[in-house]
């Protein structure tokens, strides 16, 4: 039994985390309210009156369903041999197939800019996917759709986004799969054809999974933001939307239009996450709960070898993950050179030299780096032992039977996705406006919104793990008489210690990758973070050719740094634990 001082310990952190994460979104919105004078079911009822309000709604329900949808069907055949085969340096595939997840979105937009412009191979084939010309411009001209190209970008590059989502879920579960269950089912005579397979085996084993990152997809679309910017410029997601007139909201007496579009879509966002993040929360207790499944690598020696189909699949995919990540790092070297006679492209290192120099902003690469640096660190010194103490309040709570407590606090974890990064911003950012003016000059104050955000991650990767320990593990430890701090490291710990650092690794990666609240609350100039400095130099004007290599050099220090990160995680990947969210 836990001693009175742990319990009450838990309490306060359980209790602060709670208040800290939805404090924003109740301030945001008690100064939006006061600056309409609408309540909040007033601002609910009078959403489709917002302007633009429901085109954004309707077009971010459209990108993030075909989002979802999209990833599936890229991700489910990868998930499926990578896990149904042994395959050489699968570390490394597994590795490349889960970065894009972490990457930042501002770099993954960059690099599907790349990928779709002039200079592409896309382009030279015909498929004009930025600015619309050829078959593209026809088939809007046809059908009367505006900007199809650009949605078409959008979603592929939300796929690429979330494709180790899918990865993530499904392939541990096929990788472990007995294969003596495929044998019987199909000596059965349900399972003598495929669809008969399909319905009374795949569906049953792997639907839970299949459902649990589509939604994790969807939600993640629905709250995109530097990836909408980027690639669908004319087109506004819920989120863009309050992006985009969240500096003037809610500022008393100045552009009450603005509050009253940031108050309604909000809280409209905030309904739609909800329902999506406790359908999620419900099928991950379905997937994680699924079979006692057998050895990863005994199963896949039975299966042998990846056949030829399933290389074209995974290398395809494999090449598919990395190329945005060599697009914006080769882009980073490659300089236009504009004359009488044409424009002509050439390879050297003045972009490099101009970042590091911070020719073209007002703070160079090193510098920005070293602010996403202390952001990130600061961030994991708060989030991680936050998350932990979440995690194992809710695994107590489960193992006294007391799931409906447990439940609740597992989904109040996650509200902070629902809340989105931008309300999150925009909330510390009314909030100091209003309260504390001066922590304005405190240069650590991105590091609140971090932790918010953060810390959903860390309770999702702790808590299976805490799950999967057995108590008498400890108990064994302490019938061998070893004092309480090796009792707890031997009996506890040492089973978990895996998943503690890949939390820590993911933490740092989304917190040096955080552009939604970061855009709102550090865009003057000293305290720019690499992911901010990013989007800063693309939105400079083209004229001098070395503005866009210039961006991607920074883009390639984040990306690189990420992947770092990434390939440490997954070297304490546990059998069985997918890509490591």
């Amino acid at each position: 039994m836990p001693r009175n001082s742990e319990v009450v310990g838990r309490g306060f952190v359980v209790i602060s985390y709670v208040m800290l994460s939805t404090l924003p979104f109740v301030y945001a919105m008690a100064r939006l309210q006061s600056v309409t004078s609408q309540t909040p079911l007033e601002a609910l009822l009078n959403f489709p009156e917002a302007y633009g309000a429901i085109d954004a709604l309707r077009f971010t329900l459209l990108e993030a369903s075909a989002s979802a949808i999209l990833t599936v069907l890229f991700g489910l055949p990868i998930a499926w041999y990578l896990g149904r085969y042994q395959w050489k340096h699968a570390t490394l595939l597994r590795a490349v197939f889960s970065v894009p997840f972490v990457m930042p979105a501002i770099v993954v937009a960059m690099g599907f800019l790349l990928l779709i412009d002039q200079q592409s191979l896309l382009f030279k084939a015909g498929l004009d996917l930025r600015t619309e010309t050829g078959v593209i411009g026809a088939y809007a001209q046809r059908t009367g759709w505006s900007h199809p190209g650009h949605f078409l970008a959008l979603i592929i590059a939300h796929a690429w986004f979330n494709l180790s989502l899918i990865i993530r879920f499904v392939e541990p579960t096929v990788a472990r799969l007995d294969p003596a269950w495929e044998e019987q089912m199909s000596l059965l005579g349900q399972g003598q054809s495929t669809f008969g397979r399909l319905r009374h085996l795949w569906w049953p084993v792997l639907g839970p999974a299949v459902l649990c990152a589509a939604s994790l997809s969807f939600l993640f679309s629905f709250t995109s933001f530097a990836l909408v910017k980027w690639l669908a410029p004319f087109n506004h997601t819920l989120e863009s939307l309050m992006a985009s007139y969240g500096g003037s909201a809610g500022i008393a007496n100045y552009r009450v239009d603005t509050s009253e579009i940031v108050m309604s879509a909000s809280i409209v966002q905030f309904l739609i996450l909800l329902g999506a993040l406790y359908l999620t929360s419900t099928l991950q207790r379905r997937h994680s709960n699924r079979f006692a499944l057998v050895s990863e690598h005994g199963a896949q020696a039975s299966r042998g070898p990846p056949t030829f189909k399933a290389k074209i699949t995974v290398y395809a995919g494999f090449v598919f993950a990395l190329a945005p990540m060599i697009a914006a790092s080769t882009a980073s070297f490659r300089i236009r050179n504009t004359t009488d006679t044409g424009t002509r492209y050439t390879w050297g290192m003045e972009a490099w030299d101009a970042a590091l120099a911070g020719n073209l902003s007002t703070l160079s690469v090193t510098e920005a780096l070293a602010n996403s640096m202390i952001f990130a660190i600061g961030t994991l010194i708060i989030a991680l032992p936050v998350g932990w103490v979440l995690a194992s309040t809710i695994h107590a709570l489960e193992t006294s039977n007391h799931h409906r407590f447990a439940k609740a606090l597992d989904v109040a974890t996650l509200l902070p996705l629902a809340i989105s990064a931008i309300m999150v911003g925009l909330g510390v950012l009314l909030g100091v406006l209003k309260s504390m003016p001066s922590l304005f000059q405190w240069s650590l104050l991105p590091i609140l919104p971090h932790v918010i955000l953060t810390v959903p991650f860390v309770v999702r990767i702790m808590l299976p793990a805490m799950r999967s320990v057995d108590p008498k593990w400890k108990e064994q430890a302490t019938v061998l008489g070893l004092n309480p701090l090796r009792t707890w490291y031997h009996g506890y710990f040492s089973f978990i210690r895996g998943p503690a650092v890949v939390a820590s690794s993911l933490t740092l990666a989304f917190s040096l990758g955080e552009f939604g609240a970061s855009w709102l609350l550090v865009r003057t100039g000293s305290w720019d973070t690499l992911s901010v400095l990013v989007d800063t130099l693309m939105s400079r004007p083209k004229f001098d050719p070395l503005v866009q290599p210039t961006a991607m050099a920074a883009a390639t220090v984040l990306m690189m740094l990420t992947f770092f990160l990434f390939i440490l995680a997954e070297r304490f990947r546990a059998e069985g634990e997918g890509g490591g969210f």
